[in-house]
């Protein structure tokens, strides 16, 4: 997604200084730094470049500055810079959890952040022999294995047979070959239980460019693992894949991410068109119930069709699927009408992509850093449901159960 480029100055500038920081550090040693400086300058480095991809995301915020922040990592204690914005929604999950002053698990978290932060298992273990910490390898090895381990577990394991809802998407990343890169596709999917916890269902790295066939497979995959109903499954209009999705959950709502739909707009109507096309989206997703924004995008359909006829004529004949997240409750339109929950986990490894170079240097490296980004969201924010989901978790239990005592 393009951005002003003024939005992400002060958070690139950051995260380049501290780069070369440390990049001169793992070049000399300890002469010039000491561990305490170290474990400040990792922390604050992986903060800078959180904020950084959130400003991405997040085009309505900005940032604003840092604040100092001293924390505990055993018995050592560290001074970091931390990352601000300016509406205050953003909060580095590197750091320690709110009204806490360290870590819990220090020697596995300072392993999992140089892991994160390497280009590869063998990057990491230079910079711990250089650290002076040898020792460490062997367990450096454990936990790289171990996040390997569970990810193929993640594929395969029963899945519980209920649903809220399912989040679809795929993300292009390059892979070293020899002397050469590769492209590959992750197909990422995470699931809502009724209790409001999110987890990750399906993470499968395919080479090549995303294809239906690899989606197929990934799907009925979750099927033969247990999955029966769904409510509503949320997933972009990659060619081809709503009819699937549609056959193997057909009582499900299916509902098509509203921010590619915004983008592809910028790239089929003029710069005019295309602003006015978003203010009047804006309205349709502000409507109070499904009857009014069906009227909304038939007017919005109408007010384009004699410019862009091919693209409205799609838009149009999949109107129900850009709306299906009218007929839920008001705190989870937002998410219901989105695949920004897998960005969650995506957002993880384009951090750990740029640290890496721009690319991941084996099936390994990718494949442990896609179990360490997973792992910290189901350990971390994800591990209790959030306080929109709560709030209205009885009523999309009571929506759950209607639906389907209906189709027995």
């Amino acid at each position: 997604m393009a951005t002003d480029p003024k939005k992400s100055l002060a958070p690139a500038s950051m995260a380049e200084v501290v780069k070369n920081d440390v990049d001169r550090l793992l070049q000399t040693g300890l002469t010039d730094f000491t561990l305490r400086e170290l474990l400040g300058l990792l922390i604050s480095s992986a903060g800078a470049a959180e904020r950084n991809v959130y400003l991405e995301d997040t085009p309505v915020d900005r940032p604003n500055g840092f604040y100092d922040r001293s924390l505990q990592v055993g018995s050592i204690p560290v001074d970091v810079r931390v990352p601000r914005t300016r509406n205050g929604d953003f909060r580095p999950v590197s750091l320690p959890s709110p009204y806490r002053r360290g870590y819990a698990g220090e020697d596995q978290s300072l392993l999992l952040g140089l892991l994160g932060s390497s280009r590869s298992i063998n990057a990491a273990k230079d910079a711990l022999q250089k650290m002076g910490l040898a020792r460490s390898e062997q367990d450096l090895e454990r936990v790289a294995t171990s996040l390997i381990e569970e990810l193929e577990l993640r594929n395969s394991r029963p899945i519980h047979p209920d649903l809220l809802a399912l989040f679809v998407d795929g993300k292009y990343v390059e892979l070293r070959d020899g002397d050469k890169l590769r492209s590959a596709c992750i197909y990422l999917v995470v699931g809502l239980g009724r209790d409001g916890k999110k987890q990750v269902l399906s993470c499968i790295a395919r080479p090549g460019r995303e294809n239906l066939e690899d989606w197929k497979l990934v799907l009925r995959g979750l099927i033969e693992r247990g999955l029966r109903r769904v409510m509503i499954a949320i997933q972009d209009d990659f060619s081809g894949l709503l009819p699937i999705t549609q056959g193997l959950f057909p009582n499900a709502d299916v509902q098509l991410c509203v921010v590619h739909m915004q983008r592809n707009s910028k790239t089929h109507l003029s710069k005019t068109d295309a602003a006015e096309f978003q203010q009047r989206w804006h309205a349709i997703k502000s409507s109070w119930d499904l009857e009014v924004g069906n009227h909304q995008f038939e007017e919005l359909c109408d007010r384009f069709v004699k410019a862009y006829p091919t693209w409205i004529g799609e838009l149009r004949k999949k109107r129900q699927h850009y709306l299906a997240f009218l007929k839920y409750p008001e705190y989870m339109r937002k998410s219901f009408s989105t695949t920004n929950v897998v960005e969650a986990i995506n957002g993880q490894l384009e951090i750990m992509r740029r640290n890496s170079g721009g690319y991941f240097h084996s099936d390994d490296t990718l494949k442990f850093k896609l179990g360490l980004a997973i792992s910290s969201l189901e350990n971390g924010k994800w591990r209790m449901p959030n306080h929109r989901i709560f709030s209205v978790l009885p009523q999309l239990n009571a929506m759950f159960q209607s639906r389907f005592e209906e189709v027995k």
